[in-house]
């Protein structure tokens, strides 16, 4: 059994694998974190904030784990054991071993982690031991420790120490590795109370796990070194690995937001920093302080700050961070490997070396925007990335709305067959045409990305146009609503149509563009209610129009002109009809004359003569005919005026002699010269006939919306002749189905209307 265990300064402890690259510790564990909360004591941290991470065996001389041992506080028997380590490797950046020239470079100081190691041992040391050999085999993500101890009585012990010990023979390995000759494979270290420690090292014989090929090229790819200083076991197992069938170059897109590059591993006496890293010959050192200095700066600030590995309090270091993507490391990285020599973490380095040395040309501005929220301390949200594609899009709608581009040949965010696609590429975008991937086009900013779909649609326009016909979203309408009448989006459906010599309606003034096909009745056009008070036209469109044509919610069907109406009228392209249906004013008769005579100077308006007194007061323009002008001197003087917002009555309109009060409301309001809920109260008590399912029950009817809806018709005489079984009720008598339910009386008859149930219910109250 293995445990997985992080190691942050002196300190080691469990960690559990969490998502990417992060994992849960303890909640007192001496690292940077945020608690997971729910009552958990525990916290989530970037592996990156780690020294190392690796996991943790101890096993029998057959191989058999000792289910006992704890690998914090080590494990003591009195057979032999010995203790398993490897480090967990980060594909993402494992490649084959690079090839380095050998080139000098200074020797690694590693006195203070050997009196460290030493003094840890020590520390850790079984109560009562009088001597202690460790035997230590090593490759670079590789360790197994067997420790010997003597006790005071003369007899022998067996320890697998706890997991700081082997954290700090790394670390005595790295700090003991040099570019130019490698560094020990095993190792000896004897020791005894009281007495200096001594080690013997071996440089070139191969550790018991030698067959494992894939940690032999860990150790070339982590410290590398000349091929003189590589011993012939280790150079063929590398070779023979199964990283030889890797990418040489890896994927620069790996996946995942950019980690933290630790600046040092720790703090040591007086405070001073320390790191546990391999050294960097002088010209990979180079190659590295132009890759750490090249890479785009994400966060930075006014001044300096002083150098921590000196004894001066001079300010010399900038304070900044740097990105390339994966990695976002503190500017003064490059400050301390120049002055001091001090390597940047290791997993940068090693993803240094995976790219050749050789920084991005250009950095996503989703990493870029990582990068700086890391770099602040702050948490990044997708919703940043959400709030800069929609900003992007703005062109993009630009060209969609002027070029008439159907929504059949572009898409955002998913491939479609036959268009234009923008889609998100991990940190890039790509743009490609249908579904060939050889087409995409790929970019770091998705401005770029949405400009260049731009010019795509907008150069083959041509091809992708919509056709009439086909419905568009409201923002995509070429034109829109002039005046104060509803806007686009108010609308159930939009398309494109052609018009010609058609005659359309309107309420309202000539400074609007929004007209209806003619007689479409008032409450079907999805316009306020006070709208109905407005002057109305009645306009024919000579030619051939291309309009925006609109749907209500209730099917009434309209359209959009280009300019406002009063424009056509001058020039003529529209021409305002009387509405059809005026019977014109009647004859002058003597009493009409007479009345003339007794009051000069005003009008004689004349009413249709079907309107009925009890229902309407006054006469409103829908019910007025016209008039004739009388002279001061009491006589017609010819002028006439004919009321072109007119509309034919019940009689007129063919509709059929009312046998019920409510039919009788029914015709004027269905004529338009009274308002629906005059037919609300009348409706109680109106006699009403439906037809039943086949348990006598109402037939309620849905819509495709949801709307529930109840048919049924004012008399018997408008049934249709293949209704099904039909029953005789009262408005009232229904109330109880009607919460919720649309009345419709006389479908598909002029003659006809709807009611909300709810009205009726509420008239009850």
């Amino acid at each position: 059994m293995s445990d997985l265990v992080g190691i942050s300064g002196n300190a080691a402890f469990l960690v559990v694998p969490g998502p990417g690259r992060t994992g849960l510790v303890d909640q007192f564990a001496p690292v940077d974190g945020i608690p997971t909360g729910q009552g958990n004591p525990v916290k989530r941290v970037a592996l990156s904030e780690l020294e190392s991470v690796f996991t943790l065996r101890t096993v029998h001389a057959d191989g058999t784990d000792v289910p006992d041992a704890d690998p914090l506080a080590g494990h003591l028997a009195t057979v032999p054991l010995r203790q398993l380590r490897e480090t967990t490797r980060d594909e993402r950046s494992a490649t084959w071993f690079p090839h380095l020239p050998a080139d000098p470079a200074g020797d690694s100081a590693s006195d203070e982690v050997q009196a460290a190691l030493e003094a840890a041992l020590t520390g850790a040391a079984p109560s009562g031991w009088t001597g202690m050999a460790v035997e230590c085999e090593a490759l670079a993500t590789r360790m197994a420790v067997a420790i010997t101890v003597t006790m005071a009585d003369g007899t022998t012990r067996h320890w697998a120490p706890p997991a700081i010990i082997g954290q700090w023979l790394h670390r005595l390995r790295v700090r003991d590795y040099h570019p130019g000759r490698g560094v020990w494979f095993r190792a000896r270290l004897d020791l005894a109370p009281g007495a200096p420690m001594t080690r013997d090292l071996d440089t070139s014989g191969p550790p018991a796990f030698r067959d494992d090929h894939e940690s032999c090229a860990d150790e070339l790819r982590l410290l590398p070194r000349p091929a003189a200083a590589i011993p012939p076991w280790l150079l063929a197992a590398a070779i023979r690995s199964d990283q030889a069938a890797r990418a040489a170059y890896p994927d620069p897109e790996a996946g995942g937001p950019p980690e933290m590059a630790r600046l040092f591993d720790g703090r040591g006496r007086g405070g001073k920093p320390t790191w546990y890293r391999p050294e960097l010959g002088e010209r990979e050192r180079q190659a590295v302080l132009e890759y750490l200095e090249s890479a785009p700066v994400v966060l930075s600030a006014r001044g300096l700050t002083r150098d921590e590995l000196s004894d001066s309090d001079d300010p010399v270091v900038v304070m900044a961070f740097h990105t390339d993507g994966r990695f976002v490391w503190p500017g003064s990285a490059a400050h301390y490997l120049r002055a001091h020599g001090v390597p940047p973490a290791s997993p940068l380095v090693e993803h240094i070396r995976a790219r050749r040395h050789r920084p991005p040309d250009a950095v996503p501005v989703i990493a870029m925007d990582q990068a700086a929220a890391l770099a602040m301390g702050r948490p990044w949200q997708e919703s940043e990335v959400d709030a800069k594609v929609a900003e992007a899009l703005r062109v993009l709608e630009g060209v969609v709305i002027e070029k008439r581009i159907s929504q059949r040949h572009y898409s955002v965010h998913a491939e479609r067959e036959d268009a234009w696609s923008l889609l998100r590429d991990g940190d890039r975008y790509r743009v490609q045409w249908s579904l060939d991937p050889w087409s995409a086009v790929r970019f770091g900013d998705v401005r770029q990305a949405a400009a260049y779909l731009a010019g795509q649609l907008a150069a083959n326009a041509a091809e992708l146009e919509y056709a009439l016909g086909e419905e568009i979203p409201a923002w995509q309408s070429p034109l829109i609503v002039l005046s104060d009448d509803p806007p686009v989006e108010s609308f159930a459906s939009i398309t494109t149509e052609l018009l010609a010599d058609v005659e359309v309606d309107r309420h309202g003034g000539t400074e609007g563009n929004l007209v209806f096909a003619v007689d479409t009745p008032f409450d079907r056009r999805g316009l306020p209610p006070e709208f109905a008070e407005r002057p109305y036209h009645r306009y024919r469109l000579t030619g051939s129009w291309r309009v925006v044509a609109v749907v209500s919610e209730a099917g009434g069907r309209g359209y959009l002109l280009p300019l406002a109406v009063e424009e056509y009228l001058r020039s003529g392209a529209i021409a305002e009809v009387t509405p059809g249906g005026h019977p014109g004013l009647p004859p002058i008769t003597d009493a009409m004359r007479a009345e003339a005579a007794r009051t000069p100077g005003v009008w004689v308006y004349c009413a249709d003569p079907d309107a009925d007194p009890d229902l309407i007061d006054g006469t409103p323009l829908p019910v007025l005919l016209g008039g004739y002008k009388i002279g001061d001197d009491g006589r017609f003087t010819g002028e006439t005026y004919v009321n072109e917002e007119y509309r034919p009555g019940p009689r007129r309109r063919g509709f059929p002699p009312p046998e019920t009060e409510f039919e009788r409301v029914l015709g004027h309001v269905a004529a338009g010269w009274l308002p629906r809920d005059r037919l609300v109260p009348v409706a109680l008590d109106a006699p009403f006939v439906l037809e039943t399912d086949d348990e006598g029950g109402l037939r309620v009817g849905v819509h495709p919306d949801g709307h529930r809806f109840l048919v049924v018709y004012s008399s018997s005489r408008l049934v249709p002749p293949d209704a099904g079984p039909v029953t005789r009720t009262t408005g009232r008598d229904l109330l109880p189905a009607l919460p919720g339910l649309t009345l419709i009386i006389n479908p598909g008859e002029d003659f006809g209307t709807e009611l909300p149930g709810d009205d009726l219910i509420e008239e009850t109250r």
